[in-house]
């Protein structure tokens, strides 16, 4: 029995229904790099708030009748981007909906002091720890690793050693890596690190690819086997949604459709349902409708949000 480690345990992974991969419940890029408030609101942290939130998504699930559970992927990493492993536990079990969590460091300006002075093993002992015995004493298991960025176009030395931490503790524990790789095409260095540490590609989900709008960019990240990661689908801002309905399409057209994930990678208060944002039920609320008045078929769907995320999350044996 394939089980997927949550905030409350692990759980079977067969009963896992629609997820949202790659999302923050908790995160707080603003005090420790208040410079991210210039332009963003990067800080969710009322967990009245963000429970109110979460249980939109929970409802239009259900009420869409997909079958499951709804689920999703925190990919806060570290206490300096913002993670709280009991916040995220108390509204999973609110909700009474899975959670998974997230570990490792997320990219460089983020990054603890102290850190130059880390080698590698050492970060993928501090990794495996966490891994195996919980997080700061709270007993609560990372069912993810990442998401591991690089906040350029490219991959410093820095961001590459906890790539190679991240190769080290998946070997260990099975658990996939997910990847942040916003600007550029730079999720392919990611890749290539990944890959030369010896980390199966079909292990690895290439997050924000759909920032880049090259289709033979996505195409590169599926053939070598990883995850293509549609994950900043909202619906606030124009023609969003329907340049990411384009590239599944065009996804479908080249034969991808089958390593492509969906989510919104709410990580704002302005992306919040209560602020005008589109919320973390943007996807059962109104993308899926987009997707089957544009030909999909409720296989191909059902493939995009239950069958390849729970996919993508199942450890490696």
């Amino acid at each position: 029995m394939d089980q997927v480690m949550t905030v409350r345990g692990p759980v079977d992974a067969s009963t896992l229904g629609f997820g949202l991969p790659h999302e923050h419940l908790r995160i707080d890029l603003i005090s420790v790099f208040p410079a991210a408030m210039l332009a963003f609101d990067f800080q969710l942290i009322d967990e009245e708030l963000q429970t109110d939130e979460v249980r939109l998504f929970r409802d239009a699930v259900q009420a869409a009748g997909w079958p499951g559970s709804p689920w999703i992927v925190d990919v806060t990493t570290d206490a300096r981007m913002g993670r709280d492993p009991l916040f995220l536990r108390r509204v999973s079990e609110s909700l009474d909906l899975p959670v998974v969590m997230g570990c490792g460091r997320y990219r460089e300006p983020w990054y603890e002091p102290g850190f130059a002075e880390r080698s590698t093993r050492g970060l993928a002992e501090l990794l495996t720890a966490e891994i195996e015995q919980g997080v700061d004493g709270t007993g609560i298991r990372p069912g993810i690793i990442g998401e591991l960025g690089a906040d350029r176009d490219f991959v410093s030395p820095a961001e590459e050693r906890t790539l190679r931490a991240a190769a080290i503790a998946h070997a260990r524990t099975g658990l996939p890596i997910t990847l942040h790789a916003r600007f550029g095409q730079v999720g392919i260095a990611q890749l290539d690190i990944l890959e030369d540490a010896g980390v199966r590609p079909e292990r690895i989900i290439v997050g924000h690819t759909d920032t880049d709008p090259d289709l033979d960019y996505h195409e590169a990240i599926a053939r070598r086997g990883a995850w293509v990661q549609y994950d900043c689908i909202r619906g606030r801002v124009p023609l969003v949604p329907e340049r990411r309905v384009r590239y599944l399409l065009e996804a479908r057209r080249r034969g991808f459709l089958d390593r492509v994930l969906l989510s919104h990678d709410v990580c704002a208060l302005s992306m919040l349902r209560a602020y005008g944002g589109t919320g973390y039920d943007y996807l059962p609320r109104d993308f899926m409708g987009m997707l089957r008045e544009r030909g999909l078929t409720d296989e191909e769907l059902r493939g995009l949000v239950i069958e390849q995320p729970r996919r993508a999350i199942i450890p490696a044996v």
